[in-house]
Order: C-alpha cells, then sequence, then structure tokens
C-alpha cells in the first residue's frame, strides 16, 4: 500500500472524499455479501430442521418393525412391550409428530420483514451488538416461509392422519380407531394447530388391551406396496425424504441444481475478484488526487513566484 498524503496543497480532506466515493463503489459487493448471508441462514434453518427431523425418523428406526416392540423377560425368552410401555411409545411419537408439525408450520408461515435486510459490516459497526441481534432477528424470519421442501414434509405428515393402512385388522387400520385423531378444522388456525394429533389414552389402551398384534401392526406392517406400509414406516420413510431433499438444497444434488453451500463458493470467488478491482480503483482515486495535489502546489508556487517579481 503506497503512502498517501493528500489534501496537504488544497485543503481538501481527499481521504474522505475517496472514502465516500468507494462506498458507493462497493455496494455491488456488499449486495453479493448480503445475498450470501442469506444463504448462510438457509443453511442454518436446513441443518436445523434436519436434526429434527432425523430425531423423529430415529425413534422409529425399530418401531417400524414388528421386532421393534419386544423386549427380553429376564429369563432369555422375548416378549412384547407392556400395555404401559406400548402406550409410552406411543405417546413419545405423538409428542415428537406434533413438535415437528409446530416447527414445521411455524417455518412455513413465519412474518417476512422486508426492510430488514442483512446488514452490511458498515452498517454493523455503527450498531451495538444487542441492535444487531434485533435486526438479524427480523432479517432471519421466514427465511423458509413457503419452502417447497417443508410443505412437502408437512404434507407427508398430516397424510399419516387418515391414512388406511392394508392388510391388517380392518377395525385397528387406522389411527383414529385407536383414540389418535387430530382437531376439527378451525379457518384460520396455524397448520400445526390443525394438523396436530390428539391422544385419546383412554382409547388407546383399549385398543392394546383388546388386541395388541393389531394395534402394532397398524404401527409396524411392512406391506409390499405403499397401503400396506404401517404408520411408523410411512413416517419413517417421510422423514428420510425430507432429510435427502433438505440436504439436497443445501449441498446440491446434479450439475443443473446447484446447492447453497455451492452458491456461496461462487459469491466468495466474484467477492475476491471484485475486491481486487476495488483496490485497484482505490489506488486509481489516490493517484488522481495526489497529481491535482502536485499540480495545485505547482500553480501556488508559481503564483507565489510571480507575485515576489512585482513587489
Amino acid at each position: 500500500m503506497p503512502i498517501r498524503l493528500t489534501g496537504i496543497a488544497s485543503g481538501l480532506d481527499t481521504d474522505a472524499m475517496i472514502k465516500e466515493l468507494m462506498k458507493a463503489e462497493r455496494i455491488p459487493v456488499d449486495k453479493l455479501l448480503q445475498k450470501k448471508q442469506t444463504m448462510e441462514w438457509k443453511v442454518e434453518k436446513y441443518t436445523s430442521f434436519n436434526l429434527q427431523f432425523s430425531t423423529l425418523r430415529e425413534s422409529l428406526s425399530t418401531l417400524r418393525f414388528s421386532g421393534g416392540w419386544n423386549k427380553s423377560d429376564g429369563n432369555g425368552n422375548t416378549v412384547r412391550l407392556s400395555t404401559d410401555e406400548i402406550v409410552a411409545k406411543v405417546k413419545d411419537f405423538v409428542s415428537k409428530y406434533n413438535d415437528t408439525m409446530a416447527s414445521i408450520s411455524g417455518a412455513l408461515t413465519e412474518e417476512v420483514y422486508r426492510d430488514y435486510q442483512p446488514l452490511t459490516s458498515d452498517e454493523k459497526a455503527a450498531l451495538s451488538e444487542t441492535d444487531i441481534k434485533n435486526w438479524e432477528t427480523k432479517a432471519k424470519s421466514g427465511i423458509l416461509r413457503n419452502d417447497d421442501v417443508l410443505k412437502s414434509a408437512l404434507n407427508d405428515l398430516k397424510g399419516l392422519t387418515s391414512a388406511v393402512v392394508s392388510g391388517v385388522d380392518p377395525e385397528f387400520d387406522t389411527l383414529s380407531e385407536i383414540g389418535i385423531t387430530t382437531p376439527k378444522y378451525i379457518v384460520g388456525a396455524s397448520a400445526a394447530t390443525n394438523g396436530k394429533l390428539i391422544l385419546d389414552e383412554s382409547k388407546l389402551r383399549e385398543a392394546v388391551e383388546k388386541n395388541p398384534e393389531a394395534v402394532i401392526s397398524l404401527f409396524s406392517a411392512q406391506g409390499t406396496d405403499p397401503q400396506g406400509k404401517g404408520i411408523f414406516q410411512r413416517a419413517y420413510d417421510a422423514m428420510n425424504t425430507a432429510i435427502s431433499s433438505a440436504t439436497r438444497k443445501i449441498s446440491g444434488g446434479n450439475v443443473t441444481n446447484l446447492g447453497l453451500v455451492s452458491q456461496m463458493n461462487q459469491i466468495d470467488k466474484q467477492v475476491a475478484i471484485k475486491n481486487e478491482q476495488l483496490n485497484k480503483r482505490e489506488d486509481r482515486y489516490y493517484q488522481m488526487f495526489a497529481a491535482m495535489e502536485k499540480a495545485l502546489s505547482q500553480s501556488n508556487a508559481m503564483s507565489s513566484w510571480l507575485a515576489q517579481q512585482f513587489a
């Protein structure tokens, strides 16, 4: 970096002038960095959802099979879980399902504050940490509103509530028949409220005591066609699909569909090129002002000499 001594002859604050000129020149770079920041926030959101999807999926990993409802009786014998244990497993599923639905619905309907864009480095420098945090909370809001991956996951999960599992006892081939229902549709309510599961524990317990194998088959059937798959297998598959779709959003899936990480890398390359161009332009501005200073200095010297000649 050359030594920049400007403004001596003219009395102008050329450093400040060049800074303002460069601020305007940096607008395209700032926009690229803001775009990258938005992408980084999306990656964080997708990653967070993948963790939640994985939690629900893994809780069903063994229960989607009939053998997952077994235990050892302590004498080396394999027996079915007790009524209390079966009910506990189902309650855990309902809880995780409702948590996942609430998170998805919240992200899909979250308010967007269009006046709150990611802050530039200059804007951050002028704000306190609290102000930055509050601003970015607004800027992140609605970042996955109406997202296709989340909408698909929501619909897949909602489909479980009315699914009929073929090939099992027709008395227990839907969730509603064992006491798991959804609330009456309410206009204006969130998708999570309208799509959440409500568990009637007494009815579930009654169904388990009457025919535990039929209830277990409802959750763990492994039919050869989609309609023959149990509820937990369908939920497991839905979460697998959601995780794969979110991961493709992050990392990409093919040459024509760049993921967010690849797009951010491209932005980094563009920013590096533009910053190099801006550095050269800034040097030219300083050279231009230095030349002007030199010309003014020579002009002042000539004026002083002429004044002395006519004194």
